[in-house]
């Protein structure tokens, strides 16, 4: 009978291992995934900011460019 308790307890033990090394395997992909997802957000957002502080360097430049040729315009 003790043989028999030993044989059920070592196959739980066994399949038990199975399913947190399943477990285990399946967080450390969901990891791998999240950190790849929050990577291309984050190429995304400097993608956008490099966009944004271009063509506000663009406006800045326009507007420079208008208010000196107002000026020299004025002085006419």
């Amino acid at each position: 009978m003790s043989l028999r308790i030993k044989n059920v307890v070592d196959k739980f033990v066994e399949e038990l291992k199975e399913a947190l090394d399943a477990d285990i395997q399946d967080r450390i992909m969901k990891d791998r995934e999240m950190q790849s997802y929050i990577q291309e957000r984050e190429r995304e957002v400097a993608e956008r900011e490099a966009a944004w502080k271009a063509d506000l360097s663009r406006r800045e430049l326009v507007s420079w460019t208008s208010c000196g040729s107002l000026s020299a315009n004025a002085g006419v």
